[in-house]
């Protein structure tokens, strides 16, 4: 499934991430696999809406689709929600979840965590007919050692990856220490299996930067060090996209900021809180900044040049994170180009 695919994003399905990737150029998108992570739509009354932007900017490339639990029950009145939570219903080996995936071209289903042997069956069986792979997703973290109960049972369905997701942290040893056994285990028992490392390292605080700082990014040490105890073995390079897991906001203003990812870092551009003049001024810093001009031409570089403090250009903070994520993305894919004609923001 992952013959010439440079790079995995796992992408939850918010509007900064799926208008990051739909941004990318065709050449990106050819390199790279996304796995999505399914949540009602903002405002949404069907789930519909949201499949219907993950279809739209994957534009024809196949893209796996799983479930983000971070939105299960989240007790929205929106028909919406209910429809989201049924697809977490083990009922007849996740049959609600394995339907609705069936009905979207291109998605690649995401197997459902359990440690019930005849409901992982009953999931090898549905996608063994669907035929479009499985990806088999092991977060650390989690308390399914759902990578190891699958490799016991009978043969796998063709085009199975292995997700062995070292998950967030700003500890590389951690992740290090977590996903190198796991990976071990899968090319022990599957020595030609396709596997994905990935994890997130993203800062979740930057009130020590004003003005600029490099912040270091661990998930190409992760693969690294992976890649280097398993020469012989078929992996491909993953991560959150530059994101990570959600934190409850702290309130208060927050200071224009502007992250302008590198191949192993991100330059963090932040105002002064006591003397936050916008965006304008920080992407003026971002843009003479000699990590700018390294950044290959994208959409999300655009943006930032584009800042004027008046309406194009960086806004606010998803846009940001959006552009972030677009850069990010074409830097790991390897593409050579990275504009299209279509540049234009959502408008939701």
């Amino acid at each position: 499934m992952l013959a010439g695919k440079t790079y995995v994003p796992i992408l939850r399905a918010r509007i900064a991430e799926v208008e990051a990737f739909r941004q990318l150029s065709a050449e990106a998108k050819e390199l790279v696999f996304p796995i999505f992570l399914l949540r009602p739509w903002p405002n949404a009354n069907h789930l519909s809406l949201a499949v219907d932007r993950i279809v739209e900017a994957a534009a024809g490339h196949p893209f796996g689709l799983g479930l983000d639990r971070e939105k299960y029950l989240a007790g929205s009145p929106k028909p919406a929600q209910a429809e989201f939570d049924e697809l977490f219903s083990d009922h007849q080996g996740y049959r609600a979840y394995f339907d609705f995936i069936e009905e979207i071209p291109g998605a690649v289903p995401v197997l459902q965590a359990t440690t019930n042997a005849d409901q992982l069956l009953l999931q090898l069986g549905r996608a063994e007919e669907l035929d479009r792979g499985l990806i088999v997703h092991q977060q650390r973290g989690t308390m399914i050692p759902i990578t190891q109960s699958v490799i016991s049972l009978p043969p796998l369905p063709h085009d199975t990856i292995f997700v062995v997701d070292a998950a967030w942290s700003r500890d590389a040893l951690q992740m290090q220490a977590w996903a190198l056994p796991v990976a071990q285990n899968v090319v022990a028992q599957l020595p030609d299996a396709e596997i994905v490392v990935a994890s997130s390292s993203f800062p979740d605080s930057f009130g020590h930067i004003i003005g600029d700082m490099e912040e270091q990014a661990f998930e190409g040490q992760i693969y690294g060090s992976v890649r280097l105890n398993l020469q012989s073995a078929n992996l491909t390079l993953g991560d959150w996209g530059s994101t990570r897991p959600s934190q409850s906001g702290g309130g208060g203003k927050i200071p224009s900021r502007i992250d302008i990812p590198r191949p192993n870092s991100w330059q963090i551009f932040r105002a002064d809180p006591d003397g936050d003049y916008g965006f304008l001024e920080v992407a003026q810093e971002a843009t003479t900044h000699p990590c700018f001009a390294a950044v290959p031409d994208c959409w999300g570089k655009l943006q930032v040049g584009a800042t004027d403090g008046n309406g194009a250009g960086i806004t606010g903070v998803k846009m940001n994170t959006s552009c972030r994520i677009n850069m990010h993305m074409t830097i790991k894919s390897g593409a050579s180009h990275g504009i299209e004609q279509d540049e234009q923001p959502y408008q939701d």
